[in-house]
């Protein structure tokens, strides 16, 4: 009799051992396939920041021509107003030849004009205004 308990005993342990291993199994399984989702969307992860550094790489290009561009923009302002090439740089902070390079792309005449050459250049533009 105390042999058959010992025998009935092994046979439960096995067979929750047995159902252990197959909740384990199914636990492994399950792990598995959550590890594979992780890694892909890891690898989404990792596509969207190299698109996201494209874009800023692009956004930061777009801005420094930008940039660019204003400067450009208020060189020519200040050559109209009548400034000198050299004034117009020290107020920029860019090289005068930039700033001449500029002002000669828009055929703007700095300041460094002599004032009978101003008043010239207003009676020309009067008259083809008024042309």
């Amino acid at each position: 009799m105390l042999r058959n308990t010992k025998t009935k005993e092994k046979e439960l342990l096995s067979l929750e051992l047995s159902e252990v291993k197959d909740i384990a199994d199914i636990i492994f399984k399950r792990l598995n396939r959550k590890i594979e989702v992780l890694e892909a969307i890891e690898n989404s992860v990792d596509e969207k920041i190299k698109v996201l550094e494209k874009l800023i790489q692009k956004a930061e290009a777009a801005q420094s021509s930008l940039s660019k561009l204003d400067r450009h923009g208020e060189i020519a302002l200040m050559g109209r107003r009548g400034m000198s090439s050299r004034e117009i740089a020290e107020a920029l902070d860019v090289p005068v030849g930039e700033v001449d390079l500029i002002l000669n792309l828009k055929g703007i005449r700095t300041g460094a004009n002599t004032s009978s050459e101003k008043v010239k250049q207003e009676k020309i533009s009067n008259q083809v205004i008024f042309t």
